[in-house]
């Protein structure tokens, strides 16, 4: 591939043009799935929400495509390598497994060491810090949504919430 080829598909324009991509196939998933259609007690649709932010994401997709930066590369795009393609399905990958075990343990024992294990990649230290914060925020935020009236999952410690 020449280098120019290359760099026209790390270009916003590729990059508008991917997340249109999965923006519509999110859009889809979301449009199949029968909770989306299910009307709410004040009228509104359950899936009203994430459809406005699936169409609202889509719009600034498209409009990367159009805009007349189109042709530049983002800064750290330029030096990007096939090999560190890896890098976002790794953390894909976490991120599934922390819903999979915030389904069967719970949101505050199964937030704490994926944003544990996350501070750290992205190199926040000391650890002790880390460690600390990937307690607290869930917690912080159990406690927000609760007080919300938002049930979060609780998993194994719904004795006592």
């Amino acid at each position: 591939m020449k280098p120019a080829d290359a760099q026209r598909w790390r270009s916003n324009r590729a990059i508008g043009l991917y997340l249109t991509i999965v923006l519509v196939a999110l859009a889809a998933y979301l449009l199949l799935q029968p909770w989306t259609h299910r009307v709410m007690r004040d009228g509104f649709l359950l899936g009203m929400m994430p459809m406005i932010g699936v169409g609202l994401m889509l719009l600034c997709a498209i409009g990367l495509m159009i805009d007349p930066l189109r042709r530049d590369v983002p800064e750290g795009l330029q030096a990007l390598h096939r090999n560190d393609a890896w890098l976002p399905l790794v953390m894909l990958l976490g991120v599934a497994g922390c819903f999979w075990a915030m389904q069967r343990l719970g949101f505050l024992l199964a937030t704490p060491p994926f944003l544990f294990v996350c501070m750290l990649w992205f190199g926040l230290r000391p650890a002790r810090l880390a460690a600390l914060l990937a307690m607290a925020v869930p917690a912080v935020v159990f406690g927000f949504f609760t007080a919300l009236g938002v049930r979060l999952p609780a998993g194994l410690l719904s004795a006592w919430f």
